[in-house]
């Protein structure tokens, strides 16, 4: 997964400011070698109203809008090349926050190091949420997680 400027920008204001967020969903899923079709990135923050992730997008030549009375989701916008990014206000069949952040991984896509959601918790998340989409990709990330599964086993 290669990141547009800006959007290597915008993690990295993130990174340097201690901002805690998971990326989530088919783009975590394809940074562990899931091959399946995503546009967006979803990315789950630990706080949405979290000052330094405004900093943050302001830093990155952006602007953080935090939603509207629970009509509209909070953007990332005006970020070059960075149209991507879609914020998770709730994650389905996920524990808390704090729990997954836990569990996550860190893994580097272009020299910035992101906490992403492992497969396992992308598969409860997918069957969780039983949209028809989310459902269909379930096949693959099992796929992918049995090869993870395998290769893993095969260094030990």
């Amino acid at each position: 997964m290669l990141l547009s400027p800006g959007e290597r920008r915008f993690l990295s204001e993130l990174h340097q400011r201690g901002v805690r967020y998971l990326l989530i969903g088919a783009s975590a899923a394809n940074a562990q070698g899931a091959r399946i079709a995503t546009v967006d990135m979803d990315l789950w923050f630990e706080d949405l109203s979290d000052p330094r992730i405004a900093e943050a997008a302001k830093a990155a030549g952006g602007v953080w809008v935090p939603g509207a009375f629970g009509m509209q989701p909070p953007q990332v916008g005006g970020l070059a090349k960075a149209d991507r990014f879609d914020v998770v206000t709730h994650a389905h069949g996920l524990d808390a926050f704090e729990q997954e952040f836990e569990r996550a991984k860190s893994i580097e896509i272009d020299e910035i190091t992101v906490k992403i959601l492992p497969l396992e918790r992308i598969i409860a998340s997918k069957r969780a949420a039983a949209r028809p989409r989310d459902l269909a990709q379930v096949p693959a990330l099992e796929e992918a997680l049995a090869v993870l599964q395998e290769e893993n086993s095969e260094d030990r």
